[in-house]
């Protein structure tokens, strides 16, 4: 009987699975531990990563890139070690090592780099021979520096900037005359027109009877109030914007308004009230009437000349960061009808873009504002029907030729001359850290 229970119980294999179970219990905690070191150790290099996320943003914050790039690196690790130090505190992680860096470049680009290395401890892995588990990141970003811009603004301020702004407008100012002209030209002794009023007076005063907006007035007004665009832009970049103003009609009537001044406040104040030459009659700038007399024989429109005076007036720019020169932005406003010289006896009519060329190879950057020049407005005019309206086709590609990339834009009747210029100033700011 014993022989047969001891077979008995050597054929049985119900017991197996208990010593297996047994035999597996102790890897599996293990296993399950080590899970549970993994999980805290990601869970900690998370954390470490938005540190470091933040420690690389206040290297290129607005009031970082106004600091070296070693304080700004310094900020960074010191922001670091703050947010990292409950971590560490808690003895969730040692940090192994940290470092931080802040390079900008001659353009005005920062990049700022904080890495670091750490050990996560182990609870289960411990026992295994395996204490800690190491975790690293690296955080990366870059920003800007806003350059400094000096803005030097040139305002046509000819006879042909006397158009109004709007379609009742010149409609208005050729009801009142026989000739049907649009112009509203300032002139004592050639056409009249009828005022408000009823009394006859040179097609300017019939225009202001009417309290018409003229296309002089509008670029006066659009320069004043782009002032205050300036100002509010340079305080939320952190740049500094100076500007000057200069107008210019025949060859020689070239002045400026403001010299190059950081007051934008005074800036604003200069162009409040522009007015076209008071001609005496149609050819003379005054009743003497001579040859040497800006305008005379209506030479009213010395583009070529006033390209000239801006070149050697406005000093050779630089980067406009990290101590260098500031950048230069020129913004003309004109109908880009140039009449200077008359080769031939009729207006050159298209700017001269070789003088374009001469200042965008010095680095200063061209905006165009294109007040269209209207072909109806020579209505009634028989000697601009022939030596202008059939060259009128050239006008509006020198001007784009003259302008620097992505700064020309054009208006037209009932359009709105300062929103145009404002659009025309935001696109110069924002391109102006890739004109080199």
């Amino acid at each position: 009987m014993f022989r047969r229970l001891l077979a008995r119980a050597a054929r049985s294999d119900r017991g197996n699975v208990l010593m297996i179970t047994g035999f597996s219990l102790l890897p599996l905690t293990f296993a399950a531990g080590m899970g549970i070191d993994y999980a805290r150790a990601m869970k900690a290099q998370t954390k470490l990563n938005a540190i470091a996320d933040a420690a690389a943003l206040t290297a290129v914050s607005k009031p970082a890139m106004a600091i070296t790039d070693d304080l700004a690196g310094a900020t960074a690790l010191q922001m670091f070690s703050l947010q990292a130090s409950a971590l560490v505190a808690a003895k969730t992680v040692t940090i192994t090592s940290l470092n931080a860096s802040a390079v900008t470049d001659n353009n005005g680009k920062r990049t700022a780099v904080v890495s670091y290395t750490a050990d996560s401890p182990n609870s289960f892995a411990g026992i295994l021979g395996s204490p800690v588990l190491h975790i690293r990141g690296t955080s990366t970003t870059t920003n800007a520096l806003a350059p400094d811009i000096d803005f030097y603004m040139l305002l046509d301020v000819s006879a042909s900037m006397a158009l109004p702004t709007t379609t009742a407008g010149l409609s208005q100012v050729a009801a009142s005359n026989s000739k049907k002209c649009e112009f509203a030209c300032h002139s004592q002794n050639d056409t009249k027109g009828t005022a408000k009023d009823g009394s006859t007076t040179d097609l300017y005063g019939v225009a202001k009877s009417y309290g018409l907006t003229l296309r002089i007035d509008e670029e006066g007004t659009a320069t004043s109030k782009l002032t205050a665009d300036a100002q509010s832009t340079a305080s939320k970049n952190g740049a500094t914007y100076q500007m000057a103003i200069a107008t210019f009609r025949g060859a020689g009537g070239f002045s400026v308004l403001q010299p190059l001044t950081p007051d934008l406040n005074t800036a604003a104040t200069k162009t409040t009230g522009l007015t076209p030459f008071n001609y005496y009659k149609n050819s003379c700038p005054t009743s003497a009437c001579k040859s040497s007399e800006i305008g005379y024989n209506d030479q009213d429109t010395g583009s070529s000349d006033a390209f000239d005076q801006m070149n050697a007036l406005i000093p050779t720019p630089s980067t406009g960061v990290k101590g260098n020169r500031p950048q230069a932005v020129m913004f003309v406003v004109t109908d880009g009808m140039r009449d200077e010289q008359r080769p031939g006896g009729r207006p050159e009519v298209a700017f001269d873009t070789n003088k374009c060329a001469t200042l965008k190879q010095r680095g200063i950057r061209i905006a165009i504002l294109y007040t269209e020049y209207l072909p109806e407005s020579m209505t009634g005019d028989s000697w601009s029907q022939t030596n202008v309206a059939p060259y009128l086709y050239k006008v509006e590609p020198a001007l784009q030729a003259c302008a620097s990339p992505g700064l020309y834009t054009k208006v037209s009747t009932n359009d709105d001359i300062y929103t145009a210029l404002d659009n025309l100033f935001q696109s110069a700011v924002a391109t102006a850290r890739i004109t080199n």
